[in-house]
């Protein structure tokens, strides 16, 4: 009888540190699973990237049809206020992209 505890005992022990074992192994096979999914198509790995990439995709976009209508229409005053207007919106988002990274970052180390 107390050999029958004893090996009962020693089979929950074992089982314990099993469900142990794989609660360790299976949330970091999960981590590496979500990090992969979650990769953006222009190669970025993180949110920050992403919107930094998107955004001068965006800047570049608008810089171009800027001189297009410059070459259509030849007026020397309109082209600088837009691109000014242009630059200044960029440099805008691309500091709420630096704010939202230093805020997340800052909360991440402390």
């Amino acid at each position: 009888m107390e050999f029958a505890v004893k090996k009962i005992m020693g089979l929950a022990v074992a089982g314990a540190f099993a469900l142990g074992l794989a609660g360790a192994v299976i949330p970091a096979v999960d981590n590496a699973v979500y990090a992969h999914e979650h990769q953006y198509e222009d190669g970025s790995s993180n949110e920050y990237s992403h919107r930094v990439k998107e955004e001068q995709q965006r800047h570049d976009s608008a810089v171009r049809s800027i001189r297009h209508e410059y070459r259509q229409d030849g007026d020397e005053k309109r082209y600088q206020r837009r691109m000014k207007e242009e630059q200044e919106r960029h440099d805008r988002a691309m500091e709420d992209v630096r704010h939202d990274y230093d805020k997340h970052a800052s909360r991440r180390h402390h």
